[in-house]
């Protein structure tokens, strides 16, 4: 293609002995010798005044068309002659001229009866040169017929000449958005085609019936454009892409859609969603190209999920100002079916969290009331990941839950104090968002229930944590004695023998903590031989030195008795006889927990069956025989 122009090759079809090439500039193959040979003659088997001369718009092949102009020739003898003169284009030079720069009318010539011809065996310049006026009705007439019609479709006119400057215009200058072989004749005397394929569009003279045109049959009629008010937008947008000559910017954005949106039915529907969604203004977002292409498309899921994928590659950056972030989310949350990648969901809940906060709270909280998606899980997962842990109260507005579900997914919001001066139900709940693997995290949050919450949530937590409560349960104990909330932790610690030896050892020095831990740990339990004689002694002096209560001297002995029937070696023999003394005393009056007896009798001896029901024979007997000389004495 030269800067000023480009070539075409042309062919003269005419009367000689039979209409057949009278001329050519290049050399055509047998098809299409065939082809343009059909449609070069008469467009029927008459002539209709008002179609002296008409055009006719076909293709070769993939690479060339063929744009013919038809004369009536009156001044042959025979009726029904013609001649023909035919451009033969190259598409590429089509699709790379400049479609306001050229005009090929100019360039048919209509023969003399007595020419040589020779003239036609030259290939052509087309030059710069100014092009038609263009009737703005009509243009949009015909925008509405090619591409929003069922198709062929036959237009009725008095006048050939009527439409042909529009239609050649689209033929020629927008050949790339028409079907691969679109056809058209703006002046068809008959039902025209070739191989049993009727054109395209068709003007007819408004004498013809519509029965000999088949319509209904083989063709489709167009309304006449003189009783449409109003064309559809899309029309009007693209006629004003075609006056600013900016279809290939509408071309560009269409560009990069799969090669089923690129067919000719879908034009009027790319060119809706092009204007509809602000591109042609480069004011779109991926959310107004998503509901405009759900609204316009019958089969949304796959136009949509075809336009994220380009939206992810960044394809829309020209026609796209910046993303209302939160807005788009919800049209993912609304629409499951999308085929959203996990990286671009990402990237918009961070984006959304940064730009609209507050909008991205709304999201959060009509997302976890959604039923549950691959992309709602990504984004619940995603705001779990950024949302800070010192903003985790003001973005949940400490609602139950909206909190469950971040707590679920990361533990470590559970560290919000303000969770913990709830109602208890609600602390119940969230405790059981716990995950029992998080054992780092699981010591803050116990410690933070622990210090935090007015209510007693050990066994709560200790069904999630199990061990990992006891040492903190033990410290926290030790610390709040007189605390309301600590009843659950005495039950769970009982279980702990071990752990209960090893804070006796860590505070023989102290009566008032020794003396809650000897009433918790359970002294029948074998680990309670780790204490020694000595430090057995040490916990009976510490609570002695000061003057004890009843209520303690029984809490201490009922802790020391076992020790002194189970230990290896006798115990001091005071400790021994004042424990002796203060159960022997408890069961004497049947005050001695029932519970208590049932693992004292499992250490003490039988006696006769007859005296099953004294229990404090028993316990004289266990003493005896492991040697305490006060109980000797007692029976000599």
């Amino acid at each position: 293609m030269a800067l000023d122009g480009f070539y075409v090759e042309q062919t003269l079809h005419g009367y000689s002995n039979g209409h057949r090439l009278l001329q050519a500039s290049v050399e055509l193959s047998v098809q299409d010798s065939k082809k343009m040979m059909i449609l070069s003659d008469l467009s029927g088997n008459e002539f209709v005044k008002g179609f002296e001369r008409y055009f006719t718009g076909y293709n070769l092949d993939k690479d060339h068309v063929v744009l013919a102009c038809t004369w009536y020739a009156e001044e042959m003898k025979r009726p029904g002659c013609v001649w023909t003169h035919s451009l033969i284009f190259n598409i590429d030079d089509l699709l790379s001229m400049e479609t306001n720069g050229f005009s090929v009318l100019e360039m048919f010539k209509k023969p003399e009866k007595d020419d040589n011809f020779l003239s036609y065996s030259d290939t052509l310049k087309v030059k710069r040169s100014s092009p038609p006026k263009l009737d703005e009705i009509n243009l949009k007439y015909l925008i509405w017929c090619i591409w929003g019609n069922k198709k062929p479709l036959v237009i009725f006119d008095d006048f050939s000449a009527n439409l042909e400057n529009e239609l050649i215009f689209l033929f020629l200058a927008q050949h790339d958005i028409l079907d691969e072989d679109f056809s058209f004749c703006t002046g068809s005397v008959s039902l025209r085609g070739f191989e049993g394929n009727p054109l395209h569009i068709q003007v007819v003279p408004n004498k013809i019936s519509r029965s000999k045109l088949l319509i209904g049959e083989k063709a489709y009629e167009a309304r006449s454009k003189n009783i449409i008010k109003n064309f559809p937008l899309w029309v009007d947008k693209m006629f004003d892409s075609l006056k600013k000559d900016s279809m290939k910017k509408y071309k560009k954005f269409v560009a990069g859609f799969s090669k089923e949106y690129k067919q000719p039915r879908y034009v009027s529907s790319l060119m809706k969603l092009y204007a509809g969604s602000h591109a042609d203004i480069q004011k779109a977002n991926l959310v107004t190209l998503l509901k405009m292409a759900s609204a316009i498309f019958e089969d949304n899921k796959q136009i949509c999920n075809e336009i994220v994928l380009l939206y992810s590659k960044e394809y829309f950056a020209d026609w796209c100002i910046k993303d209302n972030y939160v807005e788009t989310l919800h049209f993912f949350i609304d629409n499951a079916w999308l085929d959203i990648s996990p990286i671009n969901i990402d990237l918009f809940v961070i984006l959304g969290y940064r730009f609209d906060y507050i909008g991205s709270k709304n999201l959060f909280r009509d997302l976890i009331k959604k039923e549950e998606t691959p992309a709602n899980e990504v984004m619940l997962k995603k705001y779990a990941d950024i949302v800070p842990t010192n903003q985790f109260a003001d973005f949940t507005e400490l609602e139950y839950e909206r909190c469950s579900t971040l707590i679920s997914i990361k533990n470590e919001f559970a560290l919000c104090e303000g969770l913990w001066k709830k109602s208890k139900n609600f602390q119940q709940g969230i405790v059981r968002c716990l995950n029992h693997n998080e054992k780092s995290m699981g010591r803050k949050i116990i410690q933070m229930v622990l210090q935090t919450s007015d209510y007693d949530l050990a066994y709560d937590l200790y069904k999630i944590y199990e061990d990992e409560c006891i040492s903190l349960y033990w410290d926290f104990l030790l610390c709040n004695q007189k605390s309301q909330k600590i009843k659950g932790m005495l039950e769970i610690v009982k279980c702990d023998a071990s752990g209960g030896v090893s804070v006796i050892l860590s505070n023989l020095d102290k009566k008032e903590s020794l003396l809650l831990l000897i009433s918790v740990v359970d002294s029948y339990d074998k680990e309670i031989l780790a204490l020694s004689t000595k430090d057995i002694t040490k916990i009976f002096k510490v609570v002695m030195e000061t003057e004890p209560t009843d209520s303690e001297k029984e809490i201490l002995a009922r802790f020391l008795l076992p020790i002194c029937i189970l230990e290896n070696e006798m115990v001091d023999i005071e400790i021994a006889k004042f424990s002796f003394d203060i159960v022997n005393g408890l069961l004497a009056t049947q005050t001695f927990p029932e519970n208590e007896w049932e693992k004292l009798e499992k250490i003490l001896p039988e006696v006769a069956s007859y005296y099953n029901w004294d229990r404090c024979r028993r316990l004289r007997k266990g003493f005896r025989e492991k040697g305490y000389p006060f109980i000797e004495k007692e029976n000599s």
